[in-house]
């Protein structure tokens, strides 16, 4: 029979846990850290910015949907007068991009876009994502530099926040044989996102204090593929009914939908556009915020 660890083994191995938890836990709590901010920082950035050419100011706020309808190649579309910017997250629901609405009441844009799937109840443990993700970082960076891969250093959470600033959203490809179940997959657990009748009545309050101050709201349903709006049509229009009645269209807040795109090769998993889908998407984005523009 096996003899039990020394208690000073499992003495030791308790200190190197309690050490990495708070390696881990020291940025986030630390007095020198960004409040999360640090999309809170950039949205001040982009609104504290003075206007060139006196530019229509739109900032936008969406989820993982906008992320990949509007890569940061957009920004090379021609859209003259306009100073677009857009911060998202995940999953439905404001999450991290909460703190975002503080600096818009303080300053705000022109234009608000905001995606409709953020008037949802947030979908997941925002802070617990946060820590996850602290400690996926950490993890990674521990193993850089073991292996000596020094200039390999992950990049702080600063970064990772704001990652879709910077680059495009992956898209897998799926093999063609595989993409109708998948879709599917993805439609059904889309539906039970509908299922919540919930609508963000404080979010909706907000909206309608910026509405009032002459802030132009524009809610933005960003349509997914013509399979997956055929088998979530219902309970989504039940919540969209919902929505406006709790946040009801006036002179200064609008709702907008895309178009529904039918080719399914547009789609990574009928939700989120690949670059096909988001270049197409583009060239109707541009037309609409030029139209936003000269509507003022």
């Amino acid at each position: 029979m096996a003899s039990a660890p020394p208690l000073r083994i499992w003495l030791y191995s308790a200190l190197l846990v309690a050490g990495i938890l708070a390696l881990i836990s020291l940025p986030r709590w630390s007095p020198w850290r960004k409040p999360d901010h640090a999309i809170a920082d950039h949205t001040h950035q982009f609104l504290d910015a003075p206007s060139t050419d006196g530019k229509l100011r739109v900032l936008g706020l969406g989820s993982s949907l906008l992320w990949a309808a509007t890569p940061p190649a957009l920004a090379q579309v021609a859209m003259p007068g306009i100073d677009w910017m857009r911060m998202t997250k995940p999953s439905a629901g404001m999450g991290y991009l909460e703190p975002s609405l503080e600096i818009i009441e303080q300053n705000p844009p022109d234009i608000l876009i905001i995606e409709a799937n953020l008037l949802l109840p947030d979908q997941n443990d925002t802070t617990m994502d946060e820590l996850r993700q602290d400690f996926m970082l950490a993890a990674k960076t521990i193993v850089y530099r073991i292996t000596g891969n020094a200039g390999l250093v992950v990049p702080p959470q600063a970064y990772v926040a704001l990652v879709d600033q910077r680059e495009p959203a992956q898209c897998n490809a799926i093999p063609s044989y595989m993409r109708r179940h998948v879709t599917l997959n993805n439609a059904a657990n889309v539906q039970t996102m509908f299922n919540n009748t919930a609508v963000n009545r404080q979010l909706t309050d907000r909206l309608q204090r910026l509405a009032q101050r002459g802030v132009r709201i524009v809610v933005l349903e960003l349509r997914r593929s013509e399979l997956v709006e055929q088998f979530i049509m219902q309970k989504k229009q039940e919540w969209l009914f919902r929505l406006r009645q709790a946040l009801p269209p006036s002179h200064h807040i609008h709702y907008l939908t895309s178009p529904t795109y039918a080719q399914q090769d547009l789609y990574c998993d009928g939700s989120h556009m690949n670059a096909a889908g988001a270049h197409l998407f583009a060239l109707w984005w541009a037309a609409q915020l030029q139209q936003l523009r000269d509507e003022r």
